[in-house]
This record gives C-alpha cells, sequence and structure tokens, in this order.
C-alpha cells in the first residue's frame, strides 16, 4: 500500500480520571484494582430475526509505574478477566479468562537521544460474538522500540524513528493467523505560535499462514496473501483562537497485495475542537480513508463525528458521541455498500479516586445492498471499578 497524505495528531487529551493513592515501594507507585460489568445486546435483523445476547465481566489488574517521571518512566500491568456469555445463538454460553501483560519504558526523555522499548502478550477466549465484539481465541504477541531525536524544548524539529512487530494466532484458525513488521518513521517541525506539522513515513510487510480462498498446499509456510503497503502521511495541527484548535489533511492512497486485490483513493480528515474549559470541549471531525481486514482485504469509508466529553466538578465524567459513516467493502471478487448511523453515551461517577460506577449505551443502525447485512444494534453496560 502507497499512500500520500496528511494526517492528524490530536495534542489534547480529554480530561484524565482522578489518579487514586496507590502503593509506593522504593521508586514504584502500585495499583491493585478490581471491577465487574454486566453489558446486554439486542439486534434486530431484517432478514434473520432479532437476537439477545449478554455476558458478565469480573476482572482484576494490578499496574506500576515510577514515582519519579521527570527524566524516565517505565509502566507494567498484567490484567486478567473472566467473560461468562449467555444467550449467543447457537453457541453455548460458555464462559473464558481474557488475560493482558505489558511493559513499555521511555528512556532519556530529556536527553537529545531518547529510546522508548515496549511488549505485550494477550489471549482471548471464546466465543465469538459480534454484537459485543468478541473475537475468536488467539493470543497476540507485540514487541517494539522507538528511538527519538530531540534538539531540547522549544526546537523546530524532531524525529522518531521506531520498528514494531505483531503475531496475531488464532487457534484453530491458520487461515486467518498473521505476522506483521513495521517501521516508522516521523519527522515533526514546529513553527509560530502552537504550530506544528509532521511527515510519518510508514513501511509494513504482513504475512498471512494460509488463505483458504487461494492455493493453500500446507498450514505450516507463509502463503500469497501478505501485503505490503508503505503509507506517507503529512499533518497540519495549530490554534486559530485560544481555545479553537483543528488538524487538516489530504492525500493519496495506493493499496496493493499479493493476491492481486488493488485499490487507489484520495484520503483527507478536517477536526475542529473548541475547549469550553479545561474540563470541558467539543469536537467534529470528518475523515475519509480505509482500512485493512482480515486476508488482506479491506474497505473504503467516509466518516462524520461529533463528539461532547466534560468532566463536571471533578467527579461526575461524562461523553457523548455521534456518527455517520459510508463503507464500500471490498474483497476477493466481491464487494458491498453500508450507511451506519452510531450513537454512544457514558457517564461515569467518581465517588473519590479510584472508585467509579459507569453506565454506557451504543447503538448502531446499518443500511446495506446485500441481503442479511440490515440491522440495528444497541448495547448497555453497567461498570463497577475499584483502584488502590
Amino acid at each position: 500500500m502507497l499512500a500520500l497524505g496528511l494526517h492528524s495528531y490530536d495534542a489534547q487529551a480529554k480530561p484524565s480520571d482522578p489518579e487514586p493513592e496507590g502503593i509506593q515501594a522504593g521508586g514504584f507507585v502500585m495499583h491493585p484494582g478490581a471491577d465487574a460489568a454486566v453489558a446486554f445486546s439486542y439486534q434486530d435483523n431484517s432478514d434473520y430475526g432479532s437476537t439477545k445476547d449478554g455476558l458478565v465481566d469480573i476482572g482484576a489488574h494490578f499496574t506500576t509505574r515510577l514515582l519519579d517521571e521527570e527524566t524516565k518512566s517505565w509502566n507494567n500491568s498484567l490484567n486478567l478477566r473472566w467473560r461468562q456469555y449467555w444467550g449467543i445463538g447457537s453457541r453455548k454460553p460458555d464462559g473464558g479468562i481474557n488475560v493482558r501483560v505489558s511493559t513499555d519504558a521511555d528512556l532519556l526523555k530529556k536527553s537529545f537521544f531518547r529510546i522508548a522499548p515496549g511488549a505485550s502478550y494477550t489471549y482471548v477466549s471464546e466465543p465469538e460474538d459480534e454484537n459485543l465484539r468478541q473475537d475468536y481465541k488467539n493470543h497476540n504477541v507485540s514487541a517494539g522500540t522507538s528511538f527519538y531525536l530531540q534538539p531540547g524544548e522549544g526546537a523546530i524539529f524532531s524525529e522518531r524513528i521506531s520498528y514494531h512487530f505483531n503475531g496475531h494466532i488464532y487457534q484453530d484458525r491458520s487461515d486467518i493467523t498473521n505476522f506483521a513488521h513495521r517501521i516508522e518513521s516521523m519527522t515533526r517541525w514546529n513553527f509560530l505560535p502552537n504550530t506544528s506539522m509532521a511527515l510519518l513515513v510508514d513501511f509494513r510487510i504482513t504475512h498471512y499462514l494460509e488463505d483458504e480462498r487461494g492455493s493453500v498446499e500446507t498450514s505450516n509456510t507463509y502463503q500469497n496473501s501478505g501485503s505490503y503497503p508503505v503509507r506517507i502521511k503529512y499533518s497540519l495541527q495549530g490554534l486559530i483562537l485560544d481555545r479553537l484548535s483543528y488538524n487538516l489533511g489530504l492525500g493519496y492512497s495506493y493499496v496493493y497485495y499479493t493476491n492481486d486485490l488493488k485499490e487507489h483513493m484520495f484520503i483527507m480528515n478536517a477536526k475542529l475542537k473548541y475547549e469550553f474549559t479545561h474540563d470541558i470541549d467539543l469536537s467534529l471531525e470528518y475523515r475519509k480513508d480505509f482500512e485493512n481486514v482480515i486476508y488482506g482485504d479491506y474497505y473504503k469509508y467516509h466518516r462524520v463525528m461529533l463528539d461532547f466529553g466534560a468532566l463536571w466538578f471533578k467527579h461526575l465524567k461524562t461523553d457523548l458521541e455521534l456518527g455517520f459513516g459510508a463503507f464500500d467493502y471490498r474483497s476477493l471478487g466481491d464487494g458491498r455498500n453500508d450507511m451506519l448511523f452510531s450513537a454512544q453515551a457514558k457517564i461515569y461517577y467518581h465517588f473519590f479516586p479510584g472508585l467509579k460506577l459507569g453506565l454506557e449505551y451504543k447503538m448502531r443502525y446499518n443500511k446495506s445492498d446485500i441481503f442479511g447485512a440490515d440491522y440495528s444494534r444497541h448495547w448497555a453496560t453497567l461498570n463497577l471499578g475499584y483502584e488502590y
């Protein structure tokens, strides 16, 4: 895939959750925690009828970070989660454990030369439930390192070069097991007050262990189904007014896979964000781009998103997101066109730092030009979490 374009980098993060006290030991701060969630899902398909699904999550986690992060940082986390399903179509309402372990560091943060290594392992158990976004049983291994050249505070130039490896291994599904290598280079220039631009060069090599739709002789060797994409992106961001910021992008993309699937298109993005206060903001974004999916297929899309986020009285956190998208799916000889309307609302109350109660609602309404793809989906999730 070859892409030449602009890309947005949103430097202004949403208000963060109040940090719990933690346990100090040596130069580290440790945060043990636990959480539970109950989710209900309802789907209505015009061709197949309606279904009701649900799950219960019970989880525990343990994170550590350095107490003094001025010159370097080192974060570690362990997450364990039991997920129990019910009412998932013809599948048995089984449960299973999900595990994630990760570590990442940022060394020599104030030096001219910086290095930031990281690695993670994730295990996801069955069963698959598309409505609640659960996946097939799989193992995901990820590792990489980023190198930075930063002349110092106020400098007009900085450089980041990184390498990242990812292995996605599906049990009993070697046709979608894949391994990817990714090399990135990002050059950033700062100019004028609160304005910057960046050039990102992104090269990836992806191998699929097997492709059932091709001529496969053995599942133990790489087949002719990998993708070899290169993306070059340019971004421009800054402030229009003290509280109004922007991200702009425009470019061209070309995608090629070794299974002869090809596509090219112009890509663009535009985002405006207004901060009423430090804790309340409103953003509007338009994006035209494409995404890769399993087997080296892809979909092109136009997407408009409106997002309002706020932290009220330092305890009540709310977020409302509305969206519309037009999607053009393409694979080997097949295609479809969808229109997706979406809405999402979240409300969390922090009784004190570390203890929060939350309610989330999601809605998806999809219109498609193929049989069986029209649907409406609704999710409701109640969360309770504590972290010391």
